[in-house]
């Protein structure tokens, strides 16, 4: 089996590194031709996974967290053979996508576990809006693309400068905090597979594939990567109060039935600002784009190896 590695050398900041180590001696011993790829810049690890979709390789294995998750399989599925098939070794700040599959943790076990796993369809998103001079940008995502609180607390996470004394689940869990406590509600209509369920103040949506995001926050338990069909997350909530209790749930699911929660399922979902300059959209803990979008399901778009 031929493997190609693409690697973000920066995910999960000094825990990365030690992560990086062992399982890259066990990927070695398993594969002895195994080829490692670095990307050295932002949207790199789109380009290189568009150039090593198409061969020599049997699969494609991501090193990072969701960010590069998200680049690589926009790359693959804008390629030349985006039937290429996925692996995941989880090394980054978040890693919640992996958390919809049951990987060892063992860096010997996860090798001998891509030898094994059988290859296999699951869905992806597609999210499609416009930029400032009206040209339409469209972008692949794994697992969930939410707009409202999420994105500046995404932007405050992944923000330049600023030290990484905190890492993985800890840091979203504070600049969650912190992001809340600044809380002014946002305006948007939400359009599920075209009926507008939402107009007016809220706090978040969520557009899921996976069932986590923020670090491990549980926020679409009910969301399955292989039913066509994304898991629609409208929050309502417009007190600092109400947020930081809903924040103290979803971790373990509690905000369920909570009277200003909805969930929709949906094959399109059409998210548009009432007040544009207060729109913060991330896609899978990232911000490659900004405005009003339309997001689709693309079932069983997706090739992995899990």
């Amino acid at each position: 089996m031929k493997i190609a590695v693409v690697r973000n050398p920066i995910a999960g900041g000094r825990a990365g590194q030690k992560q990086w180590a062992p399982l890259l001696a066990a990927f070695r011993h398993r594969f002895p031709d195994l080829e490692i790829h670095e990307s050295r810049s932002s949207g790199d690890a789109r380009r290189l996974a568009r150039e090593l979709a198409v061969g020599p390789y049997d699969v494609v294995v991501v090193a990072g967290g969701d960010g590069t998750i998200s680049d690589v399989v926009d790359g693959v599925l804008t390629s030349l053979r985006p039937e290429m098939p996925l692996a995941f070794l989880p090394i980054g700040t978040g890693c919640d996508f992996i958390r919809n599959f049951k990987l060892p943790s063992d860096p010997v076990a996860l090798a001998e576990h891509v030898a094994r796993a059988p290859v296999r369809k699951i869905d992806a998103g597609l999210l499609v809006s416009r930029n400032a001079a009206g040209n339409e940008q469209r972008r692949h995502f794994a697992n969930i693309a939410s707009v409202g609180i999420s994105g500046e607390i995404v932007d405050a996470v992944n923000a330049p400068g600023r030290r990484r004394i905190l890492n993985g689940p800890v840091r979203f869990l504070v600049h969650s905090a912190l992001a809340i406590l600044r809380y002014r509600p946002y305006d948007f209509e939400v359009l599920i597979d075209g009926m507008l369920v939402h107009q007016g103040r809220l706090a978040l949506v969520a557009i899921a594939n996976g069932a986590w995001f923020g670090g491990g926050m549980h926020i679409t338990p009910d969301a399955d990567v292989a039913d066509g069909k994304f898991e629609v997350a409208v929050m309502r909530e417009e007190k600092v109060l109400g947020l930081l209790n809903l924040l103290g749930r979803l971790h373990k699911a509690g905000h369920i039935g909570h009277p200003l929660l909805s969930f929709h399922k949906a094959t399109r979902v059409e998210v548009r600002p009432r007040e544009p300059q207060r729109f913060p959209v991330e896609i899978d803990g990232e911000m490659p784009i900004g405005g009003g979008f339309v997001a689709e399901i693309l079932p069983g778009a997706l090739t992995i190896k899990t």
